[in-house]
């Protein structure tokens, strides 16, 4: 179990009442000074959607970066419970849409719930890239990706799939959606709503 347990084990579906607590490295009085820190490494957000056969899916990601130029090579850490990592998993290929700086509602949208029970993509304008997964139709740009399955790893709750970039392009270009700047949004957000309730 680490520092935020899923609600119950997503290999077993046992709850976190049965979890054993393993040692962190992190002391426990620190753990959210840390967390506020690690918001501060410069992340972009993005939307990856992969599909296998008919079933589609799409979730909020905050770690993809380049990781070659020659060939151009990608890596994204998608956690193990998902299900856009069960359809990456085995179809091998996804897109990654890089969200606008007031894209706010797609990160709500595609961020909070799970596609195994809702259908995010209702509503979104989306278009189809060329290896048939689906791209924001308002994003700043978007990359093809298929999965180099020999340089992927498994890091724990999640995969960090290595890719070579098919395609992409640029859309409605502007400036990317940063981590940071969401988590400033969300907190004014948040004490707005505080001060409406006094």
């Amino acid at each position: 179990m680490g520092v935020f347990p899923p609600a119950k084990c997503p290999q077993c579906g046992a709850a976190t009442d049965r979890f054993t607590q393993s040692e962190l490295l992190i002391p426990a009085d620190r753990i959210d000074e840390v967390i506020r820190a690690c918001w501060k490494v410069t992340y972009g957000l993005y939307l990856v959607c992969s599909r296998d056969g008919d079933r589609v899916n799409g979730q909020v990601c905050n770690t993809i970066f380049q990781v070659t130029s020659d060939p151009p090579r990608v890596a994204a850490a998608i956690g193990r419970a998902n299900f856009t990592h069960e359809l990456i998993a085995r179809s091998g290929i996804f897109a990654v849409s890089i969200l606008g700086r007031d894209d706010h509602r797609m990160v709500r949208r595609f961020g909070y719930r799970s596609g195994r029970e809702f259908d995010k993509f209702k509503g979104v304008p989306v278009r189809e890239a060329e290896n048939g997964c689906p791209v924001y139709g308002e994003a700043v740009g978007y990359l093809e990706c298929a999965v180099v399955r020999e340089l992927s790893a498994d890091v724990g709750t999640h995969t960090l799939f290595v890719c070579d970039l098919t395609g992409g392009g640029m859309i409605a270009g502007g400036e990317p959606l940063t981590y940071a700047h969401y988590h400033e949004v969300r907190a004014a957000e948040r004490a707005g709503a505080g001060k409406a309730g006094d």
